[in-house]
């Protein structure tokens, strides 16, 4: 039995662990949200899938309920492991303020400039054939994510901000690069990178949405790098936020009609703009590499008695 805080074991042990505490989790919010969909929507998640248009008063709900799944399918297993890993687990997900000022505006700025970038990644990603139910997951994805972001009232817009950049941001980073990140640099500590690059990946099939997937993986390299490079959670929470904020906003004055730029039906980037972007996110992220601070891998000291409280 474990009597010790897990970053006294080997990563091997303390990933069984992670896996089974996740399984749990998982399990829970299965459960969870198919009571919450027929307690509060009157609705199975199947039913909820094959309606055609979804209502104002069900994306909200939705909202709610995905926010909740979010609490106990990520926040949860990534606390409760922080807690068994490490004396400070606030520490250990890299909730640091200990922050360099030019940094905030290298991660701004990466993710502004990687829009073009992005664009492009995301219309190639277009190209890749159908692999077995992938288009009909993918037309379910987006006309959920849509039908959540709509209404175009302050209150809607107010509510999206806070149910799809501010708690997803806030709960995916602590998850995806406080924790998962942490654990596999902790195990892969002759090579980061593909540790980094591993949990994008993950990050990007969390979403199951196989157009949006190479995207996403960029999106996620470049906040695993940014939390790599910066040492806090902080950082890519404010870079997570940022990239989701721009859909939501535009969504929004779409839907009041302040603007006549349609999210869904924007024109193809241009080829060469999009490489510029591409260029110039390399050169930011070089100049966060020379800057960066020193990343420390958090663990108990071996040679010291570290029991459980």
């Amino acid at each position: 039995m474990l009597n010790r805080y897990l970053t006294f074991y080997k990563p091997s042990i303390q990933f069984v662990v992670f896996c089974a505490i996740l399984s749990m989790s998982w399990l829970i919010g299965g459960s969870l949200i198919e009571m919450l969909n027929t307690r509060l929507t009157g609705l199975t998640s199947e039913q909820i899938s094959d309606l055609k248009d979804i209502s104002a008063t069900l994306a909200n709900q939705l909202k709610l309920i995905n926010s909740l799944l979010l609490v106990v399918s990520l926040l949860l297993p990534a606390s409760l492991f922080a807690y068994l890993a490490y004396p400070e687990p606030m520490k250990y997900l890299g909730l640091r303020l200990d922050i360099k000022k030019h940094h905030w505006l290298w991660a701004i700025a990466l993710m502004v400039i990687a829009i073009p970038f992005t664009s492009l990644l995301e219309q190639w990603s277009q190209l890749i054939p159908a692999i077995g139910k992938s288009k009909e997951l993918d037309d379910e994805y987006n006309k959920l994510a849509q039908s959540m972001l709509q209404g175009s009232s302050p209150v809607d817009l107010v509510m999206n901000i806070a149910a799809m950049c501010l708690l997803p941001a806030f709960i995916e980073e602590i998850f995806f690069r406080g924790c998962l990140q942490q654990l596999l640099l902790n195990w892969m500590k002759k090579t980061p990178f593909l540790a980094i690059l591993l949990v994008a990946v993950i990050f990007s099939a969390f979403h199951g949405q196989l157009s949006g997937f190479i995207p996403r993986v960029f999106l996620g390299l470049l906040l695993g790098l940014a939390y790599h490079y910066s040492g806090s959670i902080w950082v890519t929470m404010c870079m997570h936020a940022l990239n989701n904020f721009v859909t939501v906003l535009m969504v929004y004055l779409y839907n009041a009609k302040i603007t006549q730029v349609d999210m869904t039906k924007l024109p193809d980037t241009n080829l060469w703009l999009g490489l510029g972007s591409g260029l110039a996110v390399g050169g930011i992220l070089y100049l966060f590499y020379k800057d960066r601070k020193p990343f420390i891998l958090v663990e108990v000291d071996k040679t010291i008695e570290e029991p459980l409280p």
